[in-house]
């Protein structure tokens, strides 16, 4: 519980910034509702484990409300470290619950981490100081490095371990540059 008290912390300084008296204006955002109702969720499974499902039976309309006017899907299960960056929450953005996500990840928004029936029953990895471009979507049973930078609408399909790497395309591919 402490630690997702922390994790969220991390959040909020990430979109407050230097600026300190930003978070009068933070806490009416939908990205800061939507982080709380997932560190709020986190938390209370990583309490009560599998009998998390049924208590929180009787908050339910109040999440559905609150997710519905953030439009972050983020599922209690899905593993995310500190510093979560959402900059465009009315795009969506929807983590499926086996995301394991390292810290300081940038959501631009319409962004999708999910699985296909192929990837069923595996968890899948983002490294730590990822960036997500506008609907940038990563799908299946995959591992991604860190310092990754997924260019806008760049679908990822396959796992790329390296570090400090730039995807784009559908499928997505590593972007090479011409060092002269």
């Amino acid at each position: 519980m402490i630690e997702q008290f922390n994790f969220f912390l991390n959040d909020i300084g990430r979109i407050i910034g230097k600026k300190k008296y930003r978070f009068l204006i933070v806490i009416f955002t939908r990205s800061f509702w939507g982080l709380f109702i997932y560190r709020f969720e986190r938390s209370g499974y990583l309490i009560f484990k599998r009998w998390y499902s049924f208590i929180r039976l009787p908050l339910l309309p109040f999440l559905i409300v609150l997710q519905s006017f953030s439009n972050i899907d983020i599922h209690y299960k899905a593993n995310i470290k500190g510093g979560i960056l959402i900059l465009h929450p009315s795009l969506g953005i929807v983590i499926s619950g086996r995301a394991i996500i390292g810290k300081n990840i940038t959501l631009t928004g319409g962004n999708v981490i999910g699985y296909n029936e192929k990837s069923i029953g595996n968890e899948f990895t983002i490294g730590n100081n990822c960036v997500l471009g506008a609907n940038a979507v990563i799908i299946g049973n995959v591992v991604l490095g860190n310092n990754l930078f997924v260019g806008a609408s760049a679908c990822v399909t396959k796992s790329f371990f390296e570090n400090d790497l730039t995807l784009v395309g559908v499928p997505a591919k590593k972007m090479l540059f011409n060092e002269k």
